[in-house]
């Protein structure tokens, strides 16, 4: 390997429903693309909250369309021509379900960020949905030549899960944008309805972000706090029913209760500059992204005993047993009306974020990538271009005339 390195990252993530990872994807490239490295970039050209479009005519951005869903068969064609086409030292995957069989054509480096399905499957029993995601994780794994993950917790999980080992090395915490850092002054967001004071929680509407407790707390905090409210931020998962919104109404609590399916990134900024505490009430996390936004916005931050959550709160949250609803309305309340508390809270929570910095974890992620792509390959051997599995053979078989060179950007990997 000489030069710059070359990565080939599946950015195809990059999309509102694919929420937290969607987000570390694009604030790591965002690092990335300042590194000293060629960055061959798949993405999916939908308009979102996030800036993609602007991320891919950075200079050192090769930006790659494909409108391929991420986990699909199809998937394996579109990153195997692409590996072919940009012949890259390394292939990079932000979200492990897309991790392509390359034969070992190149190095493949996957990200494995939690094992949430595993841990409910573990406690509540395997589904269909629960056995498939671990078969394609299983391939994953196999397919990769080395494995990340953002924490020591959800390294414990793959472990456990899978028998898979994650080095040391490979244990890549994710980072806060600076924009966090500097709220102060910051109007409330003139478009959303809100209380005067609220405790705010930002995660998607998913059974494991455990919402419930904070709308049952809520119930209880009302009396001793009349001008409270509790907004919750985050999109809906079809593939969950709603019984947060059966709760509220069964609880009575929908004139406290805010919730919002989607608000753009000035607005979620105004949120967390105006909120009186941030909760974070999940039962099981690879992570924790909001945890760290809160704390660098300056906000006192009570979360669950969640071994991940823990691991990000480093010691500057007051930790609540996740399903304990009595214990999140007392920490809550004490955090609400001892000053003290909160002042101490938001002191020690700005040091620890100040610690996680997308350049940070750019920074390791890189040393990461360019130490497998060193590695001695597997194979050598010369590859021949993959056949997507979608479309019938070209009926001018391999005699045909090459394809006319062009831009990147108009060559897309799927063609569409």
């Amino acid at each position: 390997m000489t030069g710059a390195l070359r990565i080939l990252v599946d950015g195809r993530v990059m999309q509102d429903r694919y929420h937290g990872i969607g987000r570390y994807t694009y604030e790591l490239l965002r690092e990335l693309s300042l590194a000293e490295a060629e960055l061959v970039v798949l993405y999916s050209p939908e308009i979102g909250r996030l800036d993609v479009g602007g991320l891919m005519t950075r200079p050192g951005v090769r930006a790659v369309p494909s409108r391929v869903p991420v986990a699909s068969l199809r998937s394996q064609w579109v990153l195997g021509r692409a590996a072919l086409r940009a012949r890259p030292d390394v292939v990079f995957i932000p979200y492990h379900l897309s991790t392509p069989a390359l034969a070992a054509r190149v190095p493949v480096v996957s990200v494995i960020h939690d094992c949430v399905f595993e841990r409910d499957a573990a406690a509540q029993g395997p589904s269909a949905f629960s056995l498939a995601y671990r078969a394609a994780t299983r391939i994953a794994i196999r397919s990769a030549a080395a494995l990340a993950t953002p924490s020591q917790a959800a390294r414990r999980d793959i472990r456990r899960f899978y028998g898979a080992e994650v080095a040391d090395e490979a244990v890549l915490p994710h980072g806060v944008g600076t924009q966090f850092f500097s709220l102060r002054g910051r109007s409330r967001p003139s478009r959303l309805s809100l209380p005067d004071r609220y405790i705010l929680h930002v995660g998607a509407q998913r059974p494991h972000k455990n919402q419930r407790v904070l709308v049952e707390a809520m119930s209880a905090l009302r009396a001793g706090h009349p001008d409270l409210g509790l907004v919750l931020v985050g999109q809906p998962d079809p593939r969950f029913p709603d019984e947060l919104g059966k709760l509220v109404t069964a609880l009575g609590v929908s004139d406290v209760v805010y919730r919002y399916a989607s608000v753009g990134d000035t607005e979620l900024l105004d949120l967390y500059a105006n909120a009186a505490v941030f909760a974070y009430p999940s039962l099981a996390e690879g992570f924790g992204m909001p945890v760290l936004e809160a704390m660098a916005a300056g906000l006192a931050v009570v979360a669950s005993d969640a071994e991940a959550v823990r691991e990000v709160a480093a010691g500057a949250s007051l930790i609540v047993p996740a399903r304990t609803t009595a214990a999140w309305i007392q920490a809550l309340d004490q955090v609400l009306t001892d000053l003290s508390v909160e002042a101490d809270l938001r002191e020690r929570g700005q040091a620890v974020a100040a610690r996680h910095t997308w350049a940070r974890s750019a920074e390791r992620t890189l040393s990461l990538l360019a130490s497998v792509a060193r590695r001695e390959p597997k194979d050598p051997k010369e590859p021949k271009e993959p056949t997507d599995p979608t479309e019938p053979e070209d009926p001018e078989g391999p005699g045909r005339s090459p394809r006319p060179s062009g831009p990147a950007s108009s060559d897309g990997a799927d063609g569409e």
